[in-house]
Formats: structure tokens, sequence, C-alpha cells
């Protein structure tokens, strides 16, 4: 098992903001995975998976947790029967790789989750979703090892799931996953470029930025919230809403934890007394 210390982890972050790892694994295999859930717990450190980092932010400083990178867990199967096609991934391989298969085969079903910067077990860790669509529709079985160390085959129906939720984002490391798709009368290709083209129009990608904010209240959106309580393009130094999607937390460049920090509660204290709307996070922040 590759193992990196030292490590900066404005790197394994897409905002770019964070301190330092004391060390980071890059585990090959399920065994090395409880290796490193036992030593979590001998250490008494807790352990945190890192995928592409869309969605997690970290403080500054110098960080000592059991941080568990998915980059070598890369295998990818794909099997058919008829028109159905079973892709059996793991944890580390990103939407850019299934997208890839979509489009070769014309697959439907993946195509408003294309442009999500994501990998697998982050995005089924979150159950990530867009354009009315999320992971957790087209996911057949989750293979997953629990904080004992235990391994687990588990049908969707078996998991704790809901909007932007799952059972891991408090226990558990999911390890594979199977994704079930259909070929398609569509041409999905075509579909795939308008999704990518809206979404370049409503989020500020030419920035470092870490996706969603927050998760859309019932009834509601968040960014609609956040717009109306004034924070469209409000900036604490290098640190900003964004002037295109008020949900989109962006870094102009050297932006810093504190400050990140210091927007959030400035917002969600604003919202929640001008609209009696607690925000949720949808970001993972490791402090």
């Amino acid at each position: 098992m590759k193992i990196l210390e030292d490590i900066n982890l404005s790197n394994f972050s897409t905002i770019k903001i964070g301190g330092k790892a004391k060390i980071i694994y890059f585990p090959e295999n399920i065994e090395d995975i409880q290796f490193l859930i036992k030593k979590s717990q001998d250490e008494n450190k807790r352990l945190i998976p890192v995928g592409i980092g869309s969605n997690i932010v970290f403080k500054d400083g110098i960080l000592d947790y059991i941080f568990v990178s998915t980059k070598r867990l890369k295998k990818l199967e794909i099997k058919q029967r008829k028109d159905t096609f079973f892709i059996k991934a793991q944890a580390g391989v990103s939407f850019k790789e299934i997208v890839s298969i979509v489009k070769k085969f014309n697959l439907e079903g993946f195509e408003n989750l294309s442009g999500i910067p994501a990998s697998i077990g982050g995005a089924t860790a979150m159950n990530a979703g867009a354009f009315g669509s999320e992971i957790f529709d087209i996911l057949q079985e989750i293979k997953w090892i629990d904080n004992n160390g235990n391994l687990h085959i588990s049908k969707k129906e078996e998991i704790d799931y809901s909007y932007r939720k799952t059972q891991f984002q408090k226990e558990g490391f999911v390890y594979e996953v199977i994704i079930v798709l259909k070929k398609s009368n569509k041409n999905i290709s075509e579909i795939i470029k308008k999704h990518l083209l809206e979404r370049n129009k409503k989020q500020p990608l030419n920035l470092p930025t870490i996706g969603s904010t927050y998760k859309n209240p019932e009834g509601s959106f968040a960014g609609l919230l956040l717009e109306k309580a004034g924070f469209r393009g409000k900036r604490i130094n290098d640190i900003a809403f964004s002037e295109k999607h008020a949900n989109f937390l962006v870094n102009y460049g050297n932006a810093n934890f504190k400050d990140l920090m210091n927007l959030l509660e400035l917002a969600e204290k604003k919202v929640e007394s001008q609209f009696n709307i607690k925000l949720e996070r949808e970001i993972r922040i490791i402090e």
C-alpha cells in the first residue's frame, strides 16, 4: 500500500483550501482498508475517505487523521445481458470514466449525473445527484466495509439513504458498486452535451469550487434563499459565494479555512433569521 507523509490537503479538495495531512494511505484492496479501519480504532483516530475532493474542505494547519485516498481503487468491469448493462466499479472510478462507457454503448440512466465531478465511492456515500436524478436511482448493489472491518454486500434497498444522505456518512467504507443501465433509443451523447452546456452556464466552473454548498430545503432552493439574503457574490477576502450561482463557494486565489467558515456562519444566520429556514450543509468539513 502506498503511503505519503506531510501532504498538502489543498490538492485533495477542488476548492484548493486546507493545511497538511501527517499521512495519507492509498489502499489497493479490501484487506488494506480493513487494516486501516483497525488502525483507526487502535489509535483512536477518525478514518476519512478522500476521493476526487469535489465536496470536501479541510481546515488549515496539521491534520492527524487516517486519510484514505481511493485513487488506487480503479477496477471497472462491464457485463451485458441483452439490452441491460451491469457496470461494476470500485470507489475510485470517476464519473468521467462511467460517461465514456455510457457514450460508447448509448446507455440511458446516467446522463443527468454526467457532469458531476465525483468518484463512485464519494458519490454513493452522499447520494450525489443532478437534474432530478441521483446515483441511488441506478445502483443495484454496494460492497462496503463496516467500522469493525466486516465486509457486506447489500442491495440498495437494504441501505439507509435519502436526498443527499446515506448511512455511509456516519459509518462504513464504500468499496465497490454495481450500476445498472439500459440501451437507449435516444441520442445520449447529445443529452450529455446539453447538460454540460447548461452546467457551464449556471455554475462557476472557471474557479476552484466544491459544488453545492447547501442542500435544498424542502419546497425551496438554497441558492434562491442565499440570493434573497444578499449572498450572491458576497465575499470575505478570497472566499465568496459565486456571482453566477449563490449556492457555490469559489476561491479567488488564496482563500483560507477561517474566512470560509466565517462566510458560512454569516450566511446561515442570515437565512435562518430572514426565512426561518436552517440551511443544511452538503459539503463535508474536516476540522
